[in-house]
């Protein structure tokens, strides 16, 4: 853990390669490790081996966050950021609230750095920013250890299992393995149940629209997204592409013929000006999902790998088959 001494000097030499030198960590209790540990962390190409359970964390993620206040963990943390203004789940709304917030969207390394984090966490790489100075090699250097969601550095289709992982790996850095256990285990009969009520549905076509105007981005095969429709008993129409979020022509979501566009909500561009790009684009005047008006929504916090993404295989679900959830 960073000791406050450290902060200024920290703070005044934010940019600069030398002067700061690493962090001095707390040792861990005489006795010996804490009970499960050490735990080694093979992450992304980072090795770090935890004697005890961190007790400074930061989240710098929505969904990295949701994970943490998933397992309990809030009183573990110091700080979150990058939020934007989007609502945080209603299950984790009361835990949230015991969070010092550092900033709207990513922390500047003096705001990261006088939090006095022993722990950082991120969801996706832009985490840990080259732009606000917080990388993990930075980090690194002032004695902070760092964790990145491994969908971030996975070279292949990014699932439900990875999310398990994830869950069951926080769960062990943070020394509470049963509470990750019983997470997972209400992840899989949540989705289980979900399977059940939709039987052998046809899946129904859904594009997915993230943004652009000239030429939209969407999910790809490679984008847990894309597990999230088939669960819900659909099929990513741009599925067959091998990258998480492609730019596409509206000439190919045309020919694709979605029954259903499924619009990513981070709140601006708002929903409704998505809508309106769409019905204001000729090429796909006539897409069935225009003339059905159907357009449900997923949010930013659901589609990252988090707790929340069955929340949204739910949801969804009850989109493309009502008649199964009546």
């Amino acid at each position: 853990m960073i000791r406050p001494r450290l902060v200024a000097a920290v703070v005044a030499a934010t940019f600069l390669l030398t002067g700061c030198g690493a962090a001095v960590q707390d040792a861990p209790e005489a006795g010996g490790t804490a009970e499960g540990f050490p735990v080694v962390d093979d992450n992304c190409g980072v090795t770090t081996t935890y004697e005890a359970p961190p007790a400074r964390a930061v989240t710098l993620t929505s969904n990295a966050t949701e994970l943490m206040l998933e397992l309990g963990l809030a009183d573990s943390m110091v700080g979150t950021s990058y939020l934007k203004n989007r609502p945080i789940g209603e299950r984790y709304a009361e835990a949230y609230a015991s969070v010092p917030v550092l900033a709207p969207g990513q922390p500047s390394l003096e705001q990261l750095v006088a939090a006095e984090p022993d722990f950082v966490y991120s969801g996706y790489p832009d985490g840990f920013s080259e732009s606000n100075g917080h990388t993990r090699p930075r980090l690194a250097e002032l004695g902070i250890d760092t964790h990145l969601n491994p969908e971030s550095c996975s070279g292949g289709r990014s699932g439900f299992e990875d999310l398990f992982g994830e869950t069951l790996r926080i769960g062990e850095i943070f020394g509470v393995p049963e509470r990750a256990g019983a997470s997972v285990a209400d992840m899989r009969g949540r989705l289980d149940a979900v399977a059940e009520r939709l039987g052998t549905v046809e899946p129904v076509p859904v594009f997915v629209y993230n943004s652009g105007a000239d030429s939209p981005r969407t999910a790809g095969g490679a984008a847990i997204l894309t597990e999230m429709i088939e669960r819900a008993g659909g099929r990513n129409v741009f599925a067959d592409v091998d990258e998480r979020w492609p730019q596409v022509s509206w000439e190919q979501v045309a020919q694709r013929a979605p029954a259903v566009v499924l619009i990513y909500d981070y709140l601006e561009p708002s929903v409704e000006s998505k809508i309106a790009t769409l019905r204001a684009t000729p090429a796909i005047a006539d897409v069935p999902a225009l003339a059905a008006n159907a357009f449900p929504t997923v949010a930013l916090s659901e589609a990252q790998p988090g707790p929340r993404s069955v929340d949204a295989v739910e949801q969804l679900a009850r989109d493309l088959h009502p008649d199964r959830f009546r």
